[in-house]
């Protein structure tokens, strides 16, 4: 094994690529015994929802896969996934995959334990065909698993696409239109400061916004813009964010001969041969004004979240404020004015990650003090099943510090901070002897 590529001997070229080609198998080794770990995590944990002695309500049995897939604990993705440093919803779809392999699959799964298929393109089949009846599925693996590989991937997913959807018609349909549910706009933090916005809508709604995203960066170079076409396409969109100033802007354009470099032009070598395609001379769409158009009422609205301190919620002001990630950077000087807060409106939104981690209130019997800010945590309800029923157990030793001990005894530290691993050794069974609640000591009075 090599620690790092200086460790690398100097070797003839003929020998490090047969060091490369050894690499790439027990890779593909290795995913492949993932895979078949999956299945064998799956089989010891089995649970039979027919059997008298099935009890929902401690531990429910999971089809995660698809039809004809055993049933399993639902219990078992979570340590899973703390062995190999993923979440839950990761293991998951692991087992469901492998599985999926496994039992209606079984042409690909032959190819997969022989290292004749990727995993990852094997699991890519499994998600796809997860849906079908097992006749359907069968369909599917015997038409095409002797061709996984054998193209590139986009190619053939192309091929996979259409052959689910020739298995099984009535699943095509019903695809569809669980396809036009999902649309949706988002977004996610990008480097910089920047965001990337990720859009999935019909596709005549996705041509005219491109259009319009296009035009508002014609006219940004019409003005005088210089910037490359990219940057202008992007200032468009937050034109478009403000419907009011795009409205002016096509309206006072809509006359405008459009005769810019075209795309391809623009990001052309100044040095390139090639000539610029004719660029039709057309003009934007005549746009007029709505009656009784209220600019103001067209402005978006606009929802900030901040994270105040706990000195802030018990005396009322809010004291130093955090924005949640914010999208631009500010220079440090508080909230602008429009947005101030005061000791009047302070508010705490509660956890995204889960519900808290409840105790016994003193209603019910429980000691005083046993719930407060500081054994309070995050945890999900399937996290907080595996605790109550699962075989996980937890210590807290100190607010916002958690130990956490798997069924099969590995140890995981948790703070603010993430996870840290601390395996199975002698090392993790002292955090755990030393994260122990300690009995509270008895008055001597008493």
């Amino acid at each position: 094994m090599f620690d790092s590529v200086d460790d690398l001997p100097a070797v003839r070229t003929a020998q490090l690529a047969g060091l490369i080609e050894q690499n790439h198998a027990e890779l593909v080794s290795a995913e492949c015994r993932m895979l078949q770990l999956a299945c064998a995590w799956a089989d010891a944990h089995y649970l039979d929802s027919g059997s008298e002695e099935y009890q929902p309500l401690i531990q429910r049995a999971c089809a995660w896969g698809g039809e004809g897939t055993p049933e399993v604990s639902e219990y078992c993705a979570a340590e899973l996934g703390a062995l190999q440093g993923t979440g839950m919803l990761a293991a998951r779809a692991l087992i469901a995959d492998a599985l999926d392999l496994r039992h209606r699959l079984p042409r690909l799964w032959g190819r997969v334990s022989t290292g004749g298929v990727r995993a990852w393109q094997a699991r890519k089949i499994a998600e796809q065909t997860q849906a079908l009846s097992w006749e359907a599925c069968a369909d599917v693996d015997h038409a095409l698993s002797d061709f996984v590989g054998m193209m590139p991937w986009p190619r053939f997913a192309k091929i996979l696409t259409a052959a689910v959807s020739e298995a099984d018609t009535a699943h095509a349909a019903e695809r569809l239109e669980r396809a036009r549910a999902t649309q949706d706009v988002f977004s996610f933090d990008s480097e910089d400061g920047l965001k990337t916005v990720v859009a999935k809508a019909a596709a005549g709604d996705a041509i005219w916004f491109l259009a319009a995203v296009k035009r508002i960066a014609e006219i940004l170079a019409a003005q005088g813009d210089t910037d490359p076409v990219g940057m202008r396409r992007a200032r468009a969109i937050g034109i478009l964010a403000q419907p009011a100033e795009a409205l002016r802007l096509l309206i006072e354009h809509q006359h405008d001969s459009i005769d810019q470099p075209n795309e391809s032009t623009e990001r052309a070598a100044p040095d390139s041969a090639a000539q610029p395609e004719p660029i039709d001379d057309h003009r934007s769409l005549s746009i007029a004004a709505p009656p009784m158009f209220d600019t103001t009422a067209a402005r978006p609205r606009v929802v900030l979240h901040f994270h105040l301190s706990e000195g802030g919620l018990r005396t009322g002001h809010a004291g130093p404020t955090r924005r949640r990630r914010p999208a631009n950077p500010r220079p440090a000087g508080g909230v602008p004015r429009p947005y101030g807060l005061s000791g009047s409106n302070t508010t705490c939104a509660g956890s995204d990650r889960g519900s808290a981690d409840r105790r016994l209130p003193m209603d019910y019997g429980g000691p005083p003090g046993e719930t407060r800010l500081g054994n309070l945590g995050p945890m999900a309800r399937p996290s907080h099943r595996a605790v109550t029923h699962g075989g996980w157990a937890k210590h807290q030793p100190e607010p916002g510090y958690f130990v956490h001990r798997s069924p099969n005894g590995y140890g995981y530290l948790v703070t603010n901070q993430g996870t840290l691993a601390l395996s199975r050794n002698d090392f993790s069974a002292a955090v755990w002897e030393i994260s122990a609640p300690k009995p509270a000591a008895i008055p001597a009075d008493s």
